[in-house]
């Protein structure tokens, strides 16, 4: 990350998707759901039978038992690898789910995470013409838990303070799951690195990347693993001191040569290990986890939008759409102060993070971004000015926390 905007950020004002699509009507488009006695396959706990049971149901658990309909669906097109009903499925529970989503948002913050986790990459896999039916298998089955979850939910008593708490401390095993992945695949990358396979290092660059980028709105309490992991070229003074995943990006796309890699390479794993057990320690806080979204929206808005991140492999989409991810994870989080401060930030927010991510799934070919250098700069500058709203919206939570 570009420390040079770092403050200039923070005075900005204080940052990963999703529309606030559930309108005012939620109640009125559940109550108008088909009887909650057509499915109970996929809800045990449920089993309605007739039409006085399925009334005593409230408007979300209707409507949570028709998206867990919809999602048993398409459980059994995966198993079929129907790819054509597995990607209409997927765009029939994004449309179940909208229609409902803010009142889930609003009276259980904290299931509504849950799920919102696992449907938004069920959508996404609908828009490629080729489907990893296996990931998604595993991913319907964590959706259709998480709607068991939200089926038997009952409305909390506690306070707003209690649920921000839990619901940082969800943020917390995000970022630790996120460290997992990132050592997982920085050492894959690191074994095509040493072998000297620069096809495969290429591949597997961005899958490792990606990790990283989502958890660094709290890059501020990596301390000086994040300079050792994910300097560039122009924020060291000394090129000999210069290690992490782009001195190594500077080798296989502009050297051409892994010659001499093989040291930088394993203290990049050595780095991300010890990112990995320091995360688990870190004691983290709302406020400081808003502050480091915003800085990271606006870094993305002002500097990293020029390609300079990835200024060799041009992957610069991935980390944009990490960050925005990451930052969207700090925004489910705040989720319970919204509620009960400020219900339209909440829907304004929502509704930027879903434009901005509509916005890079057109720049997606089967779940691949295309090169950055490959954009016009009307969409440099499009996407630009939605990362600057979405960081401008993100500062305004700062005052509610």
């Amino acid at each position: 990350m570009n420390r040079n905007y770092k403050w200039a950020s923070l005075l900005l004002a204080a940052g990963l998707t999703l529309s606030a699509c559930g309108n005012s009507n939620d109640e009125e488009q559940s109550a108008a759901a088909p009887s909650a006695s057509s499915s109970s396959e996929s809800t045990p706990s449920a089993s309605p039978s007739g039409e006085s049971s399925a009334n005593a149901l409230s408007p979300i658990q209707q409507e949570t038992l028709k998206l867990q309909e919809e999602t048993k669906k398409l459980q059994e097109a995966i198993e079929k690898q129907d790819t054509e009903e597995t990607k209409r499925l997927g765009k029939t529970i994004n449309d179940v789910w909208l229609a409902y989503e803010n009142s889930v948002r609003q009276t259980f913050p904290l299931e509504y995470t849950e799920v919102e986790k696992y449907e938004m990459p069920i959508f996404s896999a609908s828009a490629y013409d080729k489907i990893d039916f296996d990931a998604l298998k595993t991913t319907a089955e964590k959706l259709q838990a998480a709607l068991e979850t939200l089926y038997n939910a009952k409305e909390t008593t506690g306070s707003t303070s209690e649920l921000l708490t839990k619901a940082v401390a969800n943020y917390k095993v995000y970022v630790e799951e996120q460290a997992d992945q990132l050592v997982a695949h920085t050492k894959t990358f690191v074994e095509a690195v040493k072998a000297g396979d620069a096809e495969k290092a290429k591949l597997e660059y961005p899958q490792a990347r990606v990790f990283f980028e989502n958890i660094e709105p709290i890059a501020e309490s990596f301390e000086d693993l994040d300079p050792r992991i994910d300097a560039r070229l122009a924020d060291v003074e000394d090129e000999s001191e210069w290690t992490g995943f782009h001195r190594i990006e500077k080798a296989l796309w502009l050297d051409n040569t892994l010659e001499g890699m093989d040291a930088y390479a394993d203290q990049l794993v050595k780095d991300t290990e010890e990112l990995q057990a320091k995360v688990r320690t870190l004691d983290l806080e709302a406020k400081a986890m808003v502050a480091g979204a915003m800085e990271l929206l606006n870094e993305a808005a002002i500097s990293k939008i020029t390609g300079e991140e990835e200024i060799y492999s041009h992957t610069d989409l991935v980390d944009f759409a990490a960050n925005v991810d990451g930052s969207k994870n700090v925004y489910l989080a705040i989720i319970p102060a919204l509620n009960e401060k400020n219900t339209q930030l909440a829907n304004d927010l929502d509704a930027q993070f879903q434009l901005l991510e509509q916005t890079l799934r057109g720049y997606q070919t089967n779940g691949i971004y295309v090169a950055y250098d490959q954009l016009s700069t009307e969409q440099i500058r499009e996407l630009s000015d939605q990362i600057s709203q979405l960081s401008n919206l993100m500062s305004q939570t700062a005052s509610i926390l």
